[in-house]
């Protein structure tokens, strides 16, 4: 959807984060594979600080139907998304490219592996727009490398929980035999807590081993191949497992801490600690604003050391019996916090804006009236009583009640994949009949089959 003028096409890009000439508006591609609410929230507040947002989305986003951001369909199939983010970048080079998921990270980094082996039209742009956006090739490593991150930052002198990587059953047996317990098994890759179990014995430890484990084996690929209709999901079948590591547990409060930062340099960035959270490994939906020097100089010390480019979160745990924080991973993404800001200092997309067109901050800040914020809608969906939706400050954009309408209820990351609409149906014949045809389950099933056998459009020439 479109809602406003075409702004001047931006130059090429030198790799870095140069100032936007004079009367134009930095520009930004977000790149979003699942439909989370964070992600339009932060298209939102970045449109509203006078960015010119594209955003690649999937057709059930919420995105579609906000005004003053450019939205495109991504697609359903990593070919059509790598398709679309490299037409997108060539027919209009913006300032930045802001992966919103794991999976967008991923087509970045794969993106960025051709480029630098000399492949695409304009292999040199999309290889230092890459690099401009997400930093150093390590970008893509540690934030995906949970074990790897932890290793590194012990090395760096931060506090982390002390941390195995488990290569099998017996070796997670024989790590358990001298733990106390809980202990908290990790997989690399995954996000939002899907990857996460937190175990209180030896038999819960196996079973969650083998269920993440198989989670991402052989069997799991040809799954997710044939529920997404997508052949790039076969990668599973040759390449390497996932790690899984086997964490200690510290008691205490989950925190997090993040910033918006370019070639190492940390330029805004907010600390909170989680209230409340959607459940015991997901994310937070009560946060309070705090002040953790040592949270900040720990994600500061990481952004220097990797040379970080874009929005990062750090996630932490306050111990209980002292209150120390210890860095236990990393998301090479926005997470939802990064559109409050209290002051300049924690005002992560006005130092952007500013950044990139060498100006005072647009927008007005602090947009929160207090340190305790109820996060829209995350803490409604959780439990539309809660009482934090009235006893702090409820983070509802009422400016826009596009946004209020699309969440108000609960959304799926993902729509229904056609093989459970199909299994509906063959419980319910009649449904077919009383849906009909241009029911929105027979139209995602029509979709995805038709995307899956059209080849990707190639990239526009000049």
């Amino acid at each position: 959807m479109t809602c406003h003028a075409k702004a001047t096409p931006p130059p090429v890009r030198s790799g870095d984060l140069q100032p936007s000439h004079q009367g134009r508006r930095p520009s930004v591609v977000v790149i979003a594979t699942v439909h989370w609410a964070v992600t339009a929230r932060l298209c939102l507040s970045l449109a509203e600080s006078g960015f010119e947002v594209v955003a690649l989305a999937p057709d059930d986003h919420a995105l579609h139907r906000l005004c003053g951001i450019v939205v495109r369909s991504i697609g359903r199939t990593r070919a059509h998304g790598l398709s679309e983010i490299t037409r997108t970048v060539e027919s209009r080079p913006p300032d930045l490219l802001v992966p919103a998921d794991e999976r967008a990270i991923d087509f970045l980094r794969i993106l960025y592996l051709r480029a630098i082996g000399g492949k695409g039209r304009n292999a040199g742009q999309m290889a230092a727009l890459i690099e401009a956006s997400l930093g150093s090739p390590s970008a893509f490593v540690f934030a995906a490398q949970k074990s790897r991150l932890v290793s590194l930052a012990q090395r760096e002198g931060l506090l982390v929980p002390a941390t195995n990587v488990v290569d099998d059953i017996l070796e997670l047996r024989r790590l358990v035999a001298r733990a106390q317990f809980p202990l908290v098994l990790k997989q690399d890759g995954s996000s939002g807590g899907q990857g996460v179990r937190i175990v209180s014995n030896a038999a819960d430890a196996e079973q969650s081993f083998v269920e993440l484990r198989t989670s991402a084996g052989p069997r799991a690929a040809v799954k997710m191949a044939l529920k997404k209709l997508d052949l790039s999901y076969l990668d599973g079948l040759y390449r390497k497992r996932p790690a899984i590591s086997l964490q200690e547990y510290i008691v205490g409060r989950p925190a997090n801490r993040a910033v918006v930062c370019h070639r190492g340099e940390v330029l805004a960035g907010l600390s909170v600690e989680a209230l409340q959270t959607m459940d015991a490994t997901g994310p937070a939906t009560v946060i309070r604003v705090i002040d953790s020097p040592e949270m900040s100089d720990a994600a500061a010390r990481m952004v220097r050391h990797l040379g970080l480019s874009g929005f990062v979160g750090f996630d932490f745990m306050l111990e209980a019996a002292t209150g120390r924080a210890y860095l236990i991973e990393m998301n090479g993404r926005p997470t939802q916090i990064c559109h409050l800001a209290l002051d300049a200092d924690s005002d992560m997309i006005g130092a952007l804006a500013a950044r990139l067109l060498s100006v005072a901050r647009r927008r007005p800040i602090p947009n929160i009236d207090g340190p305790t914020v109820a996060l829209f809608p995350q803490e409604s969906w959780r439990d539309p009583d809660s009482g934090y939706l009235t006893s702090a400050f409820h983070d509802v954009p009422r400016h826009v009640p596009e946004f209020i309408a699309a969440y108000c209820s609960q959304v799926a990351p993902e729509p229904p994949g056609w093989i459970q609409i199909l299994r509906r149906y063959l419980r319910q014949p009649r449904r077919i009949w009383q849906d009909g045809a241009g029911s929105a389950g027979l139209s995602i099933v029509g979709s995805l089959i038709e995307q899956s056998v059209k080849p990707a459009p190639p990239p526009k020439s000049e």
